[in-house]
């Protein structure tokens, strides 16, 4: 078995991944290093380094990928592992964890070859497994790699079923689970409604449209400030309410629409981060955001409304039903 005294003298080539599922919402957008999944991985490892006083990564040796564990090209994996194969002297490949590595047995096996016949231990630090090498073998530490990895696989497909099982139900029950349709409550005016009322200008330029530069500094004097998307978002935009009215009834649409100037008007009476306002989001996101699927096809009820604002705990998604608690539970202790 090996230690981690073991590696002194080795330098730490470190990779360290998430998936897009992983990022909050507040990392997007964000370059790699700065996102907060990226952020602890790295803590963890540095802190196993310094712990047993081994060396610091130097920053070009620290490798950030957004991907699933369980593709196998990744392509700043491949690099990784490439410079520690073309580095000189003594050095480690290090993860937080062997998931991080690899989420597929087999992908995953594979992408240590060149470390194993390069004399480079695969270090995973919470798991505190160091790997062998073609010249010092390890045979529990390698199968103890393998169960791992083999648990991540076996985690992952749970996990896929489980979200695909759960997307399902929620949908049967008239349940939106991706965002919503933004609506934009902080702009001076009704987005939405001045390209529902001027529809025309937004088609493609060779179509008599303004084009897209000009449509955003149109959208810009509506907003009151520059908008928080792209200069896309117009075409984007007119494009939704075309097929709006194209599938539906002039009476249906305008219901759509009367519904949707209700929850702007909403939005800007509780503010979007309001429990109330995020649990009426919850429940009627289907019916605002794709009208035309017959899941959510139906127009939420005032009951539906009225109740979502009265116990949003029982109206909120999972995530935010736990937060909500959480606050409450806070306020009670003051």
């Amino acid at each position: 078995m090996r230690f981690p005294s073991d590696l002194k003298g080795m330098k730490p080539i470190v990779y360290l991944r998430i998936s897009s599922d992983e990022q909050g919402p507040q990392d997007r957008g964000k370059p790699l290093e700065k996102r907060q999944g990226m952020i602890n991985q790295l803590a963890k490892v540095k802190r196993y380094l310094k712990e047993n006083g081994l060396p610091m990564p130097k920053p070009e040796n620290i490798h950030y990928e957004l991907a699933s564990g369980g593709d196998p090209s990744r392509p700043i994996l491949k690099r990784a592992i490439q410079q520690a194969v073309d580095m000189k002297g003594k050095r480690m490949f290090v993860v937080a964890e062997l998931s991080r590595f690899a989420r597929r047995i087999r992908y995953g096996m594979r992408d240590t070859i060149p470390l194993f016949e390069n004399d480079i231990p695969l270090v995973a630090t919470d798991d505190a497994l160091i790997t062998g090498t073609q010249n010092n073998p390890q045979g529990d530490q390698d199968i103890l790699m393998g169960l791992k990895i083999s648990l991540a696989t076996g985690e992952r497909e749970r996990l896929r079923r489980r979200v695909k099982g759960s997307i399902a139900t929620k949908t049967e029950q008239g349940i939106f689970v991706s965002k919503g349709l933004e609506i934009y409550p902080e702009a001076d005016g009704d987005i939405y409604q001045y390209v529902i009322d001027n529809v025309e200008k937004f088609a493609p330029k060779d179509k008599g449209g303004l084009g897209w530069t000009a449509s955003y500094r149109l959208l810009e004097t509506i907003y009151g400030s520059k908008p928080p998307f792209s200069n896309q978002w117009s075409r984007k935009a007119s494009k939704r309410i075309l097929d709006l009215k194209g599938n539906m009834t002039p009476e249906e649409f305008e219901n759509w629409n009367n519904f949707r100037k209700r929850i702007l008007e909403m939005e800007r009476t509780f503010g979007k981060d309001d429990f109330r306002m995020k649990a009426v989001r919850y429940r009627s996101n289907g019916y605002l955001t794709d009208p035309l699927n017959p899941n959510f096809s139906t127009i939420p009820s005032e009951e539906m409304i009225q109740s979502a604002i009265d116990n949003p705990a029982d109206n909120l998604s999972f995530k935010d039903s736990r937060k909500y608690r959480r606050d409450i539970s806070k306020k009670r202790v003051n």
